[in-house]
């Protein structure tokens, strides 16, 4: 059947949906001295009513061709919330993904790693291949933490730091800790050569990880921090984080995002960090946002001018500027419940997909628009479901990587369909992986040839990415990566 043999068909059914056209009772109404009025009326009354029909008929039509046709530049979609206006709806075209060079191409970053517990309560990390060998076990003695290169995991104890090869679990070296003190959270640079750690005690540490030298820099805290929902004796920054820079020169502090937050940059130099700016919100002129909860992911953009945050717990984005060190927007997207959404990065900062249990967001980050939540396509026939909106989002899910290919082109949903490998920015369903297999979560390896996903009976699948049988791996884990949101 053809496009218009099946609009026509659409018009059919539609027309048929409309009540039939009766013409009342005249005789019950009051009598009129002409006829021809009575049946002036009639034809008046019916002619409406077909009217009417059409128009609904002809609206119906015209929605369902608008979300058939394919946009020629990004992804038209024909409402959105922008930022500052809730009220405009208005027609936001996605970004086409920035092609991103593969970098991480050495044998260790091909590597997956996860940890594992046994019912004992010994926890191991374990390392898999793309040929679906076991290459290293690991005592889990640690929080473990993978290099941005993919090259090493980092196990760090409070009082001394180990690296491992992700190739073959190797031991490399021991640096102390000094001083001793636990860990809040850890950055990597993306040349792979920092490390940089916020500690309980109010410090950032810098490790090269090339010679294992480190320099401590204080942090000022405020003892009186807004935590939410948290009771209980405790000190310290403890809703901090921290992030590199994309050329891995900077590094940037959030200190206290629950309020008042404390925005720090640094330059990294070979004898430590240099302070070159701060702002506190609500002090001076700083203006910053808070995020009301555990849970903070950030990413400075490719411009180097701009920070862009996502809150695990209320959903919101944040834009801030680098310059300045002040709120550029904070975006809500319309997040219900905490932790109801997951954000996937694109590579190339354009985009990020907010992904709950069965459906997904899209923050566009050049206008600042929301858009969805969508389902994922079912068959290679359908259009990128970011052609249209509907539905609403589901709550509960928690994704411990981003499954975006290393070139930002593709994004892969796992689910009881094995893997559908979806167009960037559209979504357009353009493979299938393992469709009969019922799959949780996917790691995708450095140079993007191999996919690692975790199925519904505690298994591992190794899975070829340009199409292949999987190997399946009697490994019962969760994956941990330097993706991780």
């Amino acid at each position: 059947m053809s496009d218009e043999q099946r609009d026509d068909e659409r018009i059919r059914r539609l027309m048929a949906r409309s009540q039939p056209v009766s013409v009342p009772p005249f005789d019950a109404l009051r009598q009129t001295p002409a006829r021809s009025a009575r049946r002036s009326i009639a034809v008046t009354l019916a002619t409406v009513i077909v009217a009417v029909a059409a128009l609904y008929a002809g609206q119906q039509l015209s929605d369902f061709r608008q979300r058939q046709a394919s946009p020629t530049t990004g992804v038209a979609a024909p409402s959105g919330t922008a930022s500052g206006n809730p009220t405009a709806s208005p027609k936001v075209v996605l970004p086409q993904p920035v092609p991103q060079p593969v970098t991480r191409t050495s044998a260790a970053a091909q590597v997956a790693w996860l940890g594992s517990s046994a019912q004992d309560g010994t926890a191991e990390l374990i390392g898999v291949d793309p040929t679906g060998a076991i290459v290293a076990r690991l005592p889990w003695s640690a929080r473990p933490y993978r290099s941005a290169d993919g090259t090493l995991i980092v196990m760090v104890a409070d009082d001394q730091i180990t690296a491992y090869s992700a190739l073959d679990g190797s031991k490399g070296w021991t640096y102390p800790r000094q001083p001793a003190a636990g860990v809040i959270d850890v950055a990597f640079s993306p040349d792979g050569r920092w490390m940089a750690l916020i500690a309980p005690q109010a410090f950032v540490q810098l490790i090269d990880l090339r010679t294992g030298s480190a320099q401590t820099t204080p942090l000022a805290s405020d003892p009186n921090a807004a935590t939410p929902g948290m009771s209980g004796s405790f000190s310290g920054p403890i809703w901090s984080t921290l992030v590199f820079s994309r050329d891995s020169t900077r590094l940037y502090t959030i200190v206290d995002w629950g309020g008042p937050l404390r925005l720090t940059a640094f330059n990294v130099t070979p004898s430590g960090l240099v302070q070159t700016a701060t702002a506190v919100s609500g002090s001076g002129a700083a203006r910053l946002p808070t995020c009301s909860g555990p849970g903070l992911a950030p990413r400075v953009l490719p411009d180097g001018r701009t920070l862009m945050a996502f809150c695990n717990y209320d959903g919101d984005v944040w834009l801030i500027d680098l310059a300045t060190l002040t709120e550029i927007d904070d975006v809500r997207t319309g997040q219900t419940n905490p932790f109801e959404q997951a954000p996937i990065f694109t590579p190339d900062g354009q985009l990020v997909y907010l992904r709950s249990q069965s459906k997904l967001k899209v923050f566009d980050v050049r206008t600042r628009a929301v858009l969805g939540p969508v389902f994922a396509p079912k068959t290679t026939s359908d259009p990128g479901p970011f052609s249209w909106l509907f539905g609403q989002a589901d709550a509960g899910y928690i994704a411990p990587t981003i499954p975006v290919s290393p070139d930002g082109t593709k994004l892969y949903w796992s689910g009881s369909g094995g893997i559908a490998v979806l167009r960037i920015p559209d979504l357009k369903l353009i493979g299938q992986l393992s469709p009969s297999l019922e799959l949780n979560e996917v790691w995708v390896s450095g140079d993007g040839k191999t996919l690692y996903a975790t199925g519904s009976k505690n298994e591992l699948y190794v899975i070829p990415e340009a199409g292949g049988a999987p190997i399946s791996v009697p490994v019962n884990g969760t994956f941990f990566a330097s993706e991780h949101g």
